[in-house]
């Protein structure tokens, strides 16, 4: 009775915020249903046979997830996942929400969860992962972590609920965290492509060396090639990024000990998928492809703009609500920019004022997102590029009807 009241309810409540906010209203709806039925998600669970595979991580965790969902898809078998990108624990039970019926259950083989790394360590010794994929450990969202060590904890406490975990070989983080598992495959670069591939958490410890169990040989413009225990399997596309290379390699890799892999129908599979909400993305917005960059902290932008090999146009950069303390604004060196075309935000008058004593030209302060993404929408340039904080993000994913 308790499970049926609170999908009842959680359903209600989900069906009527869609009609007052297009994309929105996936944290409330699954907020009412855990009060109720605390049990909700882990009984959803429970009536997919093949177990729970999670993938969590400071980056890549989105991609990843994504790429494993239609590989496992592809390979005939019913999913269920947190689609909304909805990582933490009211975002799952709004996806039970979603998909189940009136008594919880789900029509899915197994389930596949982007983790949050905080609400992933709380929600592992009760849910106890079939499979993990652990991606990395970034000097990112400093503001909540405090310390990388903390992330390492938290990832710590999904490895070891987890029977089986794929790990991030080149990450000494995660490398270390993930040695003396039981049942441990490592994913990561070769020698070669070693020096040019993605910066991870200083670490001054030991580096355990984990198999190489998925390891990308060439990563270019054209093509992806992935020694998979020993055989190659070669991937169409554009992977200069080798983040996303190693999102591709760390989805085979855990598809690899779910399944028995069809080598042609993986590479088919990954070809033909479209771009992830991520944390560097490209979207069609209008009929024109924008660069969506997204930031968290002074290390995270700092990133961000230091990956521009220079001023894109037009540029538009946004402080939401969630830059509590803007004086760490101050910390980020803006001055490799030439002009930024749109400021925008919350706090978009003291990202304008930094900006200004960096010798930044800022050509227009709009704070209402919806107003700044229409006059941005109609500026010409060649690499249109928005460089966001989580807030601004969620509002103009919104607007832009982008949001899921």
């Amino acid at each position: 009775m308790r499970t049926f009241l609170a999908m009842a309810l959680g359903k209600t409540a989900r069906f009527l915020l869609r009609l007052v906010r297009r994309g929105g209203g996936s944290s409330l709806p699954g907020t009412i249903a855990a009060a109720i039925q605390p049990k909700l998600l882990e009984r959803a669970i429970q009536s997919a046979p093949q177990g729970l595979v999670v993938v969590s991580g400071s980056a890549g965790k989105s991609s990843t997830t994504k790429i494993i969902v239609a590989l496992l898809e592809a390979h005939g078998l019913r999913v269920f996942t947190n689609p909304s990108t909805a990582n933490i624990k009211q975002g799952y039970y709004a996806s039970v929400l979603q998909f189940g019926d009136l008594r919880g259950r789900i029509a899915a083989d197994i389930v596949v969860l982007e983790w949050d790394e905080g609400h992933g360590a709380a929600l592992a010794k009760e849910l106890k992962p079939r499979l993990s994929v652990i991606t990395n450990v970034l000097s990112d969202q400093l503001d909540r972590f405090v310390d990388p060590i903390y992330v390492q904890e938290k990832l710590a406490e999904i490895i070891n609920n987890s029977s089986t975990v794929i790990a991030n070989r080149d990450d000494r983080n995660v490398a270390q965290i993930a040695n003396g598992h039981a049942d441990v495959f490592g994913f990561g670069l070769s020698a070669e492509l070693l020096e040019a591939g993605p910066s991870y958490a200083i670490n001054f410890g030991e580096k355990p060396e984990l198999s190489a169990s998925a390891l990308i040989k060439h990563a270019t413009a054209e093509r992806l090639l992935i020694m998979l225990k020993g055989t190659d399997l070669e991937i169409a596309g554009n992977y200069e990024n080798l983040s996303q290379a190693m999102n591709v390699a760390s989805a085979v890799l855990a598809l690899d000990a779910l399944v028995e892999i069809d080598a042609e129908l993986v590479a088919q599979t990954i070809e033909a998928l479209p771009p992830v909400f991520a944390r560097d993305e490209m979207a069609m917005v209008r009929d024109r492809l924008v660069r969506l960059m997204l930031v968290q902290n002074p290390t995270s932008f700092q990133l961000n703009l230091d990956r521009l090999p220079s001023t894109p146009h037009p540029l538009m950069i946004m402080a939401g609500r969630d830059i509590h303390d803007p004086s760490w604004l101050w910390t980020v060196d803006f001055s490799r920019l030439d002009s930024v075309d749109v400021v925008s935000g919350f706090n978009a008058h003291e990202l304008a004022l930094r900006l200004h004593y960096s010798g930044v030209e800022v050509k227009l302060v709009e704070p209402k997102i919806d107003l700044a993404n229409e006059h941005f929408a109609k500026l010409a340039g060649s690499d249109p590029t928005i460089v966001f904080s989580a807030d601004a993000m969620r509002r103009t994913r919104r607007y832009l009807g982008l949001a899921k």
